[in-house]
């Protein structure tokens, strides 16, 4: 018996999306159509006059957002307007879809699609981190969006969409921004990190379909729609790591880790005590030991250097699958463009130009794809 979809259509030149979703996918799935008012106004006609979408209750007789909630055994939102997604967040019920939505018993799945600046409004991530609570946020991921521009927040694709429906992928951990090593119980030792490249990588796997556990430095922002973790010290990583480790497929470890630990003194170190000295220790190699612990999961570690060495005594030590090296000289912590290369234990498998980081993201997995990298239930798609 074909899976009962309710399909939800808001105001966004992304519908022509959804028009492809239900025509390559009319054989597995069983289709009926709500739509925002101005959602019509972004579908062909031909798609309008081939199928049955209502927007109106003066359209279906009876109490239709009861009889569509309990036909549905999922609701998807694709795509999700700023205005939708916020309608769905304060619990407004003012036409048929959102009272439909109400009266869905189970989670929906959420697809935004709209202009970065939008998405990255203070309240719509308000609101879209409110609704992952309940609900399954899928996507947006970096791409082209309307009038040429390139941002955070274009629509994932038909396929991407079914492989989230069909939840055939694994789970990833990713790990972003910097460890704060303690000195005493108010200053601490770090690095310049900003987590930017970790995050991106995390929103890509997730429009791609991953589970993706998003553990990240306490001073990074969370990504609303994911399983968000934040970490202090290296030790407190490893922890929050391993605390999530159970049926993970692979590990990126794009942290920041700090390479030494310091003997911390309790309380505050005053200037008054005058010149200090402080006892840096050597710390644990976090994802060398996760690997030595737990060889089947995939790990891909992160290398920043101050030279373009391809390292292979490093990535032979941690004994980690890949390693992904990028100059911090010529690409410095905190920019939002990166250039990296992807070794194995013995061959440079691809070098990037350099692009925007989510650029760089996209292509670090499409070059591991190439490569037949299987980590997870099924590769990448």
């Amino acid at each position: 018996m074909k899976k009962k979809i309710l399909l939800g259509l808001s105001g966004s030149v992304a519908c022509s999306k959804a028009e492809l979703f239900v025509i390559h996918n009319s054989d597995k799935f069983e289709f009926k159509f709500l739509s925002t008012h101005n959602g019509l106004n972004y579908l062909s006609e031909e798609f309008i006059n081939s199928n049955n979408i209502y927007s109106d209750w003066s359209e279906l007789s009876g109490s239709p957002h009861i009889e569509l909630a309990r036909w549905a055994d999922e609701i998807i939102i694709y795509p999700a307007s700023a205005n939708l997604i916020s309608k769905i967040s304060s619990g407004i019920a003012d036409d048929l879809l959102t009272s439909t939505i109400l009266m869905f018993s189970k989670p929906i799945y959420i697809c935004p699609a709209m202009h970065e600046e939008m998405y990255m409004n203070s309240q719509i991530q308000s609101n879209v981190l409110n609704l992952s609570k309940n609900h399954y946020i899928v996507g947006p991921r970096y791409g082209n969006l309307d009038i040429g521009d390139k941002g955070l927040g274009r629509l994932i694709e038909p396929d991407e969409l079914l492989g989230v429906l069909n939840k055939q992928k694994g789970k990833i951990i990713v790990t972003s921004g910097p460890t704060y090593e303690e000195i005493d119980d108010v200053k601490v030792v770090t690095n310049k990190s900003s987590g930017k490249q970790g995050r991106a990588l995390a929103i890509e796997l997730s429009a791609r379909g991953y589970e993706i556990i998003y553990i990240h430095s306490a001073s990074i922002d969370h990504i609303p729609g994911l399983d968000n973790v934040s970490f202090h010290s290296s030790n407190d990583l490893k922890n929050k790591i391993l605390e999530n480790i159970n049926n993970t497929d692979a590990i990126f470890m794009t942290a920041a880790v700090s390479d030494f630990t310091v003997k911390k003194s309790s309380g505050k170190i005053s200037r008054s005590n005058g010149n200090i000295t402080l006892e840096f220790i050597p710390n644990e190699d976090i994802i060398a030991t996760i690997k030595s612990s737990y060889p089947e999961i995939k790990c891909i570690a992160f290398s920043a250097q101050v030279d373009d060495e391809l390292n292979f005594n490093k990535i032979n030590t941690k004994n980690v699958d890949y390693l992904v090296i990028n100059n911090i000289l010529k690409n410095k912590f905190g920019s939002d463009t990166n250039k990296v290369s992807i070794i194995d234990q013995q061959h440079l498998l691809f070098e990037s130009e350099e692009l925007d980081k989510n650029e760089i993201s996209r292509d670090i997995l499409n070059a591991l794809e190439y490569w037949n990298v299987c980590w997870c239930r099924v590769n990448f798609e």
